[in-house]
């Protein structure tokens, strides 16, 4: 028998079949109805399976205690837009420098927006669940794709283009994020699409490796 894990932030077992798998994907879609219904302060595990249709006892056969669930929802959630960046990116592959920073840019409002009420409730409990951890995760596995095809650009090269790629990652979820927090208007959101790219534009090309052999004299 595998040994149980002591920390209070893991689930107690992983799904391994399809009947168990629906039955945690209906809890985890339970858990975020309730956060939106009630915040996370009201949200107890009682509610969320009334609303997944589960016993109490089927949920804590797969989550100990709230945060443990809580956690694992985020964490599924952040995986999902990771997953939604690296979809868009892939359509990036071999294009301009421009062409990158519109696509880049579109990529991540694409996947941090598509549940955006979503993204703005699993804020409130991010620090009772260690949530710079799972939020840094999810960037770096983003990150990995953006440097992916920053690589694979036509007309300019970089040098750490990890650094790079994590930091405009970062940066623009940033803004998003406190754009979401504060419940920002679609003219709010235009004008922030216009920021970042002149950001991520500039950025990178001042971060260009300069081409062989153009040294000054």
């Amino acid at each position: 028998m595998a040994a149980r894990s002591n920390d209070p932030l893991k689930p107690r077992k992983q799904p391994v079949q399809a009947r168990s798998e629906a039955t945690v994907s209906a809890i985890f879609e339970a858990t975020v109805q309730v956060l939106l219904a009630v915040g996370y302060r009201r949200m107890t595990t009682t509610r969320i399976a009334e609303r997944a249709g589960v016993s109490i006892g089927t949920l804590y056969q797969y989550f100990p205690n709230r945060r443990a669930l809580v956690a694992a929802v985020i964490a599924r959630h952040l995986e999902q837009t990771a997953a939604l960046v690296e979809r868009d990116c892939r359509a990036l592959a071999g294009g301009s420098l421009d062409e990158m920073t519109v696509g880049l840019v579109e990529a991540i409002i694409e996947a941090k927006c598509r549940r955006i009420e979503v993204s703005r409730a699993m804020q409130e409990p991010l620090a009772d669940i260690d949530g710079v951890t799972l939020v840094k995760a999810a960037a770096n596995r983003a990150a990995g794709f953006v440097a992916e095809i920053l690589t694979s650009c036509r007309d300019a090269a970089f040098d750490d283009v990890q650094r790079l790629a994590f930091l405009i990652v970062t940066s623009c979820r940033s803004l998003l994020q406190a754009a979401i927090v504060e419940r920002a208007n679609a003219s709010d959101f235009a004008a922030l699409r216009t920021h970042m790219r002149a950001m991520v534009g500039g950025y990178l090309k001042a971060m260009q490796r300069a081409p062989a052999g153009n040294c000054a004299l």
